[in-house]
């Protein structure tokens, strides 16, 4: 059996490091893309998290009011509420 010349046992290795190289690369890719759905809240939820924070926020200040009976601020409150939970307006 005549031996492999060093040049071609080389060539054949770069090739194989090239395609292990691009397979790495496309998992860090695909990896990445997972990240940053999973990880980063995207803007959707983050609308939906400052409008519950508002609305929690106006559900506390209209029930603490002293101006007005407790079931009316209750009232005020829930619809408040779930008009936030809506993604309606809160006024």
């Amino acid at each position: 059996m005549k031996p492999v010349p060093l040049e071609v046992t080389m060539m054949k290795r770069i090739g194989e490091l090239n395609a292990e190289n691009a397979r790495l690369k496309a998992e860090v890719k695909q990896l990445m893309v997972f990240c940053n759905c999973t990880l980063i809240p995207n803007k959707e939820l983050q609308a939906q998290v400052e409008r519950l924070t508002k609305a929690g926020d106006e559900v506390i200040r209209q029930w603490s009011s002293g101006d007005e009976k407790n079931a009316k601020n209750f009232m005020e409150a829930l619809f408040v509420w779930n008009a936030a939970k809506e993604g309606k307006p809160c006024d």
